[in-house]
């Protein structure tokens, strides 16, 4: 019989700064195939304080121990409405890309994942959601942490990018407005398109200010503190916004070969994997095609 997984989903909701950032959930795998899920949301009371409320979170229970992952689950392949990237008419088009990461595999991990499931259930509706800071990321990794899991390590910008990832979760955290337009915030499309804001004196004053900011206090500060996951990469996308003469971006590469390697051989991988979908289907084409004269002969 298989061993159990459990598993960080990546998937992708948006694109900022040519800059793919991902939602993640946790996935659980028993040894029988099902599979179950816990994420959060947005919540479901808003106020101007809150404007996305608390992070509400999905665990199945009183039901289920997680929340089945089948076609209602709404970070299911097969879930139009939620997990489907829409044309300008909100209407699905196809469903979104999504990546795993492997946290754990045993041959029994049904205690530990009805433990974390029953600890997501205590913080719901608790903690204020925020686009960059707070939300369903920083749930994900604090359940992980937790439960004595190793944190995810795909979820940085030359990976599947995941804003809010690494922090800890806080109660008197005080969000932003995604409707506020500010450079610094990544948000879904729909709240942010990039190309109306470089028109904005506001926008480019801000980039100014806020560049001068990050390069006088690297250039005063002997030893500055070490970068928290979140504060790495706004710098990086701040940067790459900045980068004029493609500079900044060459000097990223250089300094991260690894994670550069790492990007490289995974989209190899997925160019391979979708050349090998294109012979399936040119040949299953071929085969429909031979049986359809095969039967027209035998007409």
């Amino acid at each position: 019989m298989a061993n159990e997984k459990i598993e960080v989903g990546y998937r992708h909701i948006g694109t900022f700064a040519n800059v793919d950032y991902h939602h993640k959930f946790l996935l659980y795998t028993d040894k029988t195939g099902q599979q179950y899920t816990i994420s959060g949301w947005v919540g479901k009371e808003i106020s101007p304080q809150l404007p996305l409320g608390k992070i509400h979170i999905e665990t199945g229970l009183p039901k289920n121990i997680g929340l089945p992952y089948n076609a209602q689950n709404p970070d299911n392949f097969n879930n139009r409405k939620t997990a489907w990237y829409k044309s300008l008419d909100k209407e699905p088009i196809s469903p979104q890309k999504q990546y795993r990461e492997l946290i754990a595999e045993a041959p029994d991990l049904s205690a530990k994942w009805a433990e974390m499931v029953r600890n997501a259930q205590s913080k719901n509706n608790i903690y204020p959601y925020d686009y960059l800071r707070q939300n369903s990321n920083t749930l994900a990794d604090t359940l992980l942490r937790e439960a004595g899991f190793p944190e995810p390590e795909k979820d940085g910008i030359f990976q599947h990018l995941a804003p809010g990832s690494g922090n800890k979760l806080n109660k008197s955290l005080v969000p932003k407005d995604p409707e506020d337009p500010h450079i610094s915030d990544i948000k879904d499309l729909s709240y942010l398109d990039e190309e109306k804001l470089r028109g904005n004196p506001q926008y480019t004053m801000q980039i100014q200010e806020e560049t001068s900011h990050h390069v006088e206090t690297a250039a005063t500060t002997d030893n500055p503190k070490p970068q928290s996951k979140y504060e790495e990469t706004m710098a990086m996308l701040q940067g790459l916004l900045n980068d004029t003469d493609g500079s900044y971006a060459k000097k990223l590469l250089a300094d991260n070969p690894d994670k550069v390697a790492s990007f490289n051989e995974r989209v190899q991988q997925t160019l391979e994997e979708e050349w090998q979908q294109q012979l399936v289907a040119q040949e299953n084409q071929n085969i429909q095609q031979e049986k359809q004269r095969g039967f027209s002969r035998s007409v």
